[in-house]
């Protein structure tokens, strides 16, 4: 089976230029597509002057009518076309009847937001897909009962670089860590529910932190390597999530790195990452927004070590049966096989 991903940024810079250990690598995911039958192929988005959107806002540099033309011309023996959110496959469902009738048309996760101009173009797009596959369950009432003449839509989950992000020894004496950069983190609350916490704070987040005056407070916004991410993770108590209720999955990124390198974890109960969190196990939860429920975690996690043990332990253990690379290709693979089946059966 061959498959064209068509990125809302450029995916191949990152892949050849990769260096080892310095950051996740991104092959692993396609080798192992490749061990389940799918043969793989990027196709970026072009470069400024052909898209003229390049470089600027990666929705409208997604929908770049050059590419879209050129998969529906030169890659007329691919069964499947995958747009990493709905930028391609706008372009793609906009010229449908121009692509092979075998050519499945999938929508790999979607951006769901109060932008205006995102949701007419999820709109525009919906019908004219096969299959969306989202990344948390919770998504498949929102957007049926959100956009209209939706298609089929499927929870994939997600997954991790666990060769990259080990798990490390507890750092009891470490700083409370939170990282994030989407609009949806609640780093206001989290500020104020450390007032009286005497443990340094650290934010990862270059554009959502509010300032913070106490001395006991950095918020880091320029942007950092992976290593020093991954430093980040490894020198710190416990990874805080805090965030308000989205009906995307945020945090997930952050979650599944602080659980692959085992990091007690507190998070906010928001509907996007129930999929990936098991509450006691894995992580505290706690309710959105309440600056108490959060002060009180954190300091349940400083008395308490052998907590803190515990639930480091079963977050990588959840990570290693849910989220590996292999594990999330083998799953992605069977749905994308599932689809094509049902594509040619029509």
């Amino acid at each position: 089976m061959k498959v064209l991903f068509a990125p809302s940024i450029p995916w191949l810079i990152s892949q050849n230029e990769h260096i080892p250990d310095s950051g996740p690598d991104p092959m692993p995911f396609f080798n192992a597509l490749k061990k389940h039958g799918v043969e793989c192929k990027i196709i970026d988005p072009y470069k400024r002057p052909w898209n003229p959107f390049a470089g600027k806002d990666t929705l409208l540099q997604s929908i770049d009518l050059l590419r879209a033309l050129r998969i529906i011309f030169k890659e007329r023996d691919a069964d499947m076309v995958i747009s990493v959110f709905e930028g391609a496959a706008c372009s793609l469902g906009a010229l449908r009847w121009l692509l092979p009738s075998h050519t499945a048309l999938v929508l790999w996760e979607i951006g769901l937001t109060d932008w205006k101009l995102r949701n007419e173009i999820i709109n525009f797009t919906l019908p004219k897909i096969d299959e969306l596959l989202v990344l948390g369950s919770n998504q498949i009432d929102y957007i049926n009962n959100n956009h209209k003449k939706c298609p089929n839509i499927s929870a994939i989950g997600h997954y991790i670089d666990t060769n990259f992000y080990k798990q490390v020894p507890l750092c009891p004496n470490g700083f409370i860590l939170s990282v994030g950069d989407d609009v949806g983190r609640d780093f206001q609350t989290l500020i104020s529910a450390t007032a009286d916490i005497e443990r340094n704070l650290v934010i990862k987040a270059s554009r959502h932190a509010p300032a913070c005056s106490r001395p006991n407070v950095r918020v880091i916004r320029e942007r950092i390597r992976h290593l020093a991410l991954r430093d980040l993770y490894a020198n710190c108590a416990m990874v805080v999530v805090p965030t308000n209720v989205t009906p995307n999955a945020c945090g997930v990124s952050t979650i599944l790195e602080a659980s692959a390198t085992g990091r007690p974890l507190i998070v906010t109960d928001n509907p996007g990452i129930r999929d990936f969190v098991i509450p006691g196990e894995t992580c505290l939860l706690i309710p959105p927004n309440d600056k108490k429920a959060l002060s009180d975690a954190i300091n349940f996690l400083l008395d308490d070590p052998t907590l803190c043990q515990n639930l480091a332990n079963g977050a990588r253990l959840f990570i290693d049966k849910n989220c590996t690379c292999e594990i999330f290709a083998e799953r992605f693979a069977h749905a994308l096989q599932r689809i094509v089946v049902s594509k040619n059966q029509k």
